[in-house]
This record gives structure tokens, C-alpha cells and sequence, in this order.
């Protein structure tokens, strides 16, 4: 068991988890609700706790680990605070773990309005995928990290050398650039990395787990870094140099973790595979409705398109081609992508009907009316996103010197 030394010494890397969490079980769908793949209800066990267990494999020990936790709704953010500390408090005998949550946030924005640049207190929120994965980013920049190293709570770590693969490529020069982003994979628990086919009459005009597959080809032989057009959320690494300058897009309220990926590009920077980087991931059954998660897709892919469609040339930045996103996410960025929408509503829909979901359908046949009206950003995205990562770099400039916010958080290891 690996005791940490009195004196800590500076670590290379934080490991951030975002766990998410929801009401108790059999409580109905709340529309109100922030819409996260699986949160955990309050009530019930979780993964959290054998994720951080699986941290204790790792073979190296200059890293520290960070918890984000977030309520699907403000009701429930003191019991989930509750909740999670039960969970982490063990595991501070065997490494250095802190835990932010809610109350935690509402004082570094506290912090931040006192003392940092106007307005820079919204750039920190646990609400979202993309806010809590930038505040993945704040943690690693304010426990001075050379790379964040980005983890879910519904995955373990098997390899011992993880973070030994990581360090061997991370901010180092292959082929005559630096890598700043890095990216693994995911190993089922069936031991296979591809999607399994989607044999739902529902998706058959929607194909994603084809296109993943496709994209998933470069996992297999050739080189061991590649540029890759995908990334996972739960399995990249982001070195300083990055996420100083580049922030996950708010708006962006799924699949963050390609636009992520998309955004670093428009400023030369390319992720790269390595091969040897997994994860065995072991998600519980998602909760919400079908037609709502599909919601999040349209709009996802919708934003993502007219984000690339409306980019123009500048210092720093170049002109990101759709074709580099292919096989996936590219096939669902191009100019067919309502007719896609279209049909799998109506085959959902029709689903609905036929198991009497009047609700169901009725929610299915708005969001192929959202798709060719609400989904649509009022603002050209590409300029409002160049205008949020100017103000991010800034932000992160603040944060990086501030030794207030830094103590604050390194106070959360005790």
C-alpha cells in the first residue's frame, strides 16, 4: 500500500472525475433536471467508489485526483455533497484526493468576483457537460499540473502503467511537433473497443455505431500515436500548454469531447491516438428517455456543423476541413444531416405509437421541428466561441498566478 510522504512533492499530473448524480431511485423524470447519460441516484451505490479504488493500481505516484460532483438539480446538491464525501474519504490514506462540489463552486466564484478580471467568475460552473469539463481544466491548472488527465466514475484503470504511457508522450515532440492532447480508448467489458451494432429498428437511419467503427480502424497496428478525428471524454490527457489556451465550448451540451478536439485544431493543434492508452469502461443503463438523449444529439451535431461552416481565417488559427472529422463525427456534419434527424424521428415516433407513448411521439415529432429551427444557433458559433477562448485564455492566465484560489483547492486535500 503506497503511504503519501509527509512533504508532498510536486505532482505531474491530476487525475479529474466528474461524477454526476440525480435523484433518489424510482422518483420520476424530472424535466427540469440537468440531462446527464447515467447520474447516479442517491440512493444507490455507484461507480465512483471503484474507480477511485483502481487509482490504487497505478504504478507511478506524482499525481494528485480530484472529484467534481454535480447535481442534476440545485434541490439535491447538499445531499449529494454528503453523499460523496462518504465515498472519497477513504481513499485520502492511500493518495491525495479532493473533492469540489456545488458549495465549493459558489465560493471560487465568490473568490473570483472579489479579486479576478470582470465577468471571470462565469467562466467556472458545474452545470453541463462542457462547464464541468473546463472545470476539469481549472482543477489541473490550479493544482499546477503539467497535463490534466481526464476520468469518469464508470471506468476503471487496469494497466498499472497508465500514467507511465502518458508521461513518455505528453508534451514532448514526435514528428516534429509537440503533443498537447492526447487520446486512449475505451475496452468494453466484453473486452472489445468497437460500438456494438444497433440492431433497433428505431436507429437504422442513423448510423453511428457504423461510422464509430470506422473511425475506431486506427486502434488497430500501425503506428502507436496517430491523429485521431475522435476522442472519449473519460480517456484524454490535455497538457498545460492547451488548456491554458483552448476551452471546452459551452454550448455544447453533448459529444464535448470532440469539439474539444475540433477547437484545438483551429489552432494547430492535433490529438493524437496511442494505441496502448485504455480504459475498461462500465457504464450502468442510461436513464433518460430516448427522444430526450436524441435531443441532445441533434443539437450537438447541428451546432458542431455551423460552428465548422462559419469559420474564417486569422492569426493563429486555420481552417478546420470536414473531412478531417471523418470517418466520425464527420459523416453526421454534413449537409444531409436534417434529412438523418428526420428519419429517425419518424421511426421513433412511430416506436412510440405503437407502445401507446402518446408523450413519446409527440416529443419525437418536435424534435424534428427543433432540428430545423431551435437547434440553430442565434449566433454565428465560431465567433462566439473565439470570443469565449480569448476570454478563457485570459482567465486561465488569472488563475495560473492566483495563489488564493490555488491554496483554496489545495486546502480540499486537508
Amino acid at each position: 500500500m503506497r503511504k503519501i510522504p509527509p512533504q508532498r512533492k510536486q505532482a505531474r499530473f491530476t487525475i479529474v472525475i466528474p461524477s454526476y448524480w440525480g435523484r433518489r431511485s424510482g422518483e420520476p423524470f424530472n424535466p427540469e433536471d440537468q440531462v446527464y447519460d447515467h447520474p447516479t441516484p442517491l440512493d444507490a451505490e455507484g461507480t465512483l467508489g471503484r474507480a477511485l479504488e483502481s487509482i490504487r493500481l497505478l504504478a507511478r505516484d506524482d499525481f494528485y485526483v480530484v472529484v467534481l460532483g454535480a447535481a442534476t438539480h440545485l434541490e439535491i446538491e447538499e445531499d449529494v455533497e454528503r453523499r460523496l464525501e462518504e465515498i472519497v474519504a477513504p481513499f485520502r490514506r492511500h493518495y491525495p484526493v479532493a473533492l469540489i462540489t456545488h458549495s465549493h463552486e459558489s465560493e471560487m466564484r465568490r473568490m473570483l468576483g472579489e479579486r479576478g478580471p470582470a465577468g471571470c467568475a462565469e467562466m467556472l460552473s458545474l452545470r453541463g457537460y462542457s462547464n464541468i469539463r473546463n472545470l476539469c481544466l481549472i482543477a489541473a491548472c490550479l493544482t499546477r499540473a503539467e497535463a490534466a488527465v481526464l476520468f469518469d466514475d464508470d471506468q476503471v484503470y487496469e494497466d498499472p502503467f497508465y500514467l507511465d504511457k502518458v508521461a513518455e508522450n505528453i508534451g514532448r515532440e514526435r514528428g516534429g511537433r509537440p503533443v498537447f492532447g492526447i487520446a486512449g480508448y475505451y475496452v468494453n467489458p466484453n473486452g472489445s473497443y468497437r460500438v456494438p451494432a444497433n440492431r433497433d429498428p428505431v436507429f437504422a437511419e442513423w448510423p453511428a455505431a457504423e461510422y464509430m467503427n470506422r473511425a475506431f480502424d486506427i486502434i488497430a497496428g500501425g503506428e502507436r500515436l496517430k491523429p485521431t478525428p475522435w476522442v472519449f471524454g473519460g480517456n484524454m490527457v490535455v497538457h498545460r500548454e492547451l488548456f491554458t489556451r483552448v476551452a471546452f465550448d459551452p454550448n455544447v451540451t453533448r459529444g464535448e469531447d470532440i469539439d474539444y478536439l475540433t477547437s484545438a485544431k483551429f489552432f494547430g493543434h492535433d490529438f493524437m491516438l496511442d494505441n496502448t492508452l485504455w480504459i475498461r469502461h462500465l457504464p450502468p443503463p442510461k436513464t433518460a428517455p430516448p427522444w430526450r438523449r436524441f435531443r441532445e444529439d441533434l443539437d450537438r451535431f447541428i451546432y458542431s456543423r455551423e460552428k465548422l461552416r462559419g469559420q474564417v481565417e486569422g492569426e493563429g488559427r486555420r481552417v478546420v476541413a470536414v473531412e478531417e472529422l471523418d470517418p466520425y463525427p464527420g459523416r453526421f456534419l454534413r449537409d444531409d444531416l436534417e434529412d438523418l434527424i428526420f428519419r429517425t424521428c419518424t421511426l421513433m415516433g412511430m416506436d412510440c405509437l405503437s407502445r401507446g407513448d402518446e408523450e413519446g411521439y409527440s416529443r419525437c415529432m418536435a424534435n424534428v421541428l427543433r432540428a430545423r429551427t431551435d437547434a440553430r444557433p442565434a449566433t454565428d458559433p465560431y465567433l462566439w466561441y473565439l470570443d469565449w477562448r480569448n476570454r478563457w485564455a485570459e482567465f486561465m492566465a488569472f488563475i495560473s498566478s492566483d495563489g488564493g484560489l490555488h491554496e483554496y483547492v489545495m486546502g480540499r486535500y486537508g
